[in-house]
């Protein structure tokens, strides 16, 4: 369109060409026609800009992505399953038992007062009286005797050692006791047992004579010493009675 315009321009400005003796005519219909020019350019160019251009899409809205939450750890199917085991309940302590007594046995005669490999030693060469220890029972009221054993050197006229074993009930030792402190014994605890003593001149001879009383559970034995001295005769019978 603008070459047809411009051409059309151009055939106008042949067709009205003057004389060529008018030189000066001339150079203005050249300048018009360069006027005409530069409208035709800037018409065309409005002309071109008034041209209806394609319509073109609009662009697609973009999405802004949203953000994503974190995953959470998943657990391997062979994974072990954690337990909390309950708590195992408070155990009561229990209650401490009482030792009971030990029971006394009173052996069957006077030999087995004391241990065989202990009567050397305790007795040496004295001889036992009656063995049997039933002959000749010694009175301890209110207690009950059960053996009376003599161990005595004939040639020797008060030199000797006795024990007498028996049985009494708890008030009957605990009245045996009080009327051995009357008597001036000296009493004392020996682990579970009581234990009394008394020391005094023989009546004859100018030696000592001690009487020892030894109480435990329902159970006694009286040990009488004149000149007949001992080592640890008291643990020897109780360990043949209480073990």
């Amino acid at each position: 369109m603008l070459v047809t315009m411009k051409q059309s321009v151009l055939d106008r400005a042949e067709d009205r060409k003057p004389a060529p003796r008018r030189r000066g005519r001339r150079a203005g219909i050249a300048i018009g026609v360069i006027a005409l020019l530069g409208l035709g350019a800037t018409g065309g160019g409005v002309a071109l800009g008034m041209i209806p251009q394609p319509f073109a899409a609009a662009p697609a809205p973009t999405t802004t992505p949203s953000p994503t939450e974190p995953a959470a750890p998943s657990t391997p199917a062979a994974a072990p399953v954690q337990e909390t085991p309950d708590p195992a309940p408070p155990q009561t302590p229990s209650a401490t038992a009482t030792p009971s007594p030990a029971a006394a046995t009173i052996p069957a005669d006077c030999t087995g007062l004391v241990a065989p490999s202990e009567a050397a030693r305790l007795f040496g060469e004295t001889p036992l009286y009656d063995p049997t220890g039933k002959a000749e029972l010694r009175n301890a009221a209110p207690l009950t005797t059960t053996l009376s054993c003599l161990w005595r050197d004939p040639r020797s006229d008060v030199s000797g050692l006795s024990i007498d074993v028996g049985t009494g009930t708890a008030e009957q030792l605990t009245a045996y006791e009080a009327g051995l402190t009357a008597k001036g014994a000296t009493c004392t605890d020996r682990d579970e047992a009581r234990v009394c003593t008394q020391t005094q001149q023989a009546a004859q001879y100018p030696v000592d004579t001690t009487d020892t009383w030894y109480f435990r559970g329902t159970t006694w034995f009286h040990v009488n010493q004149t000149n007949f001295p001992t080592t640890d005769l008291l643990g020897a019978v109780e360990q043949q009675i209480w073990g």
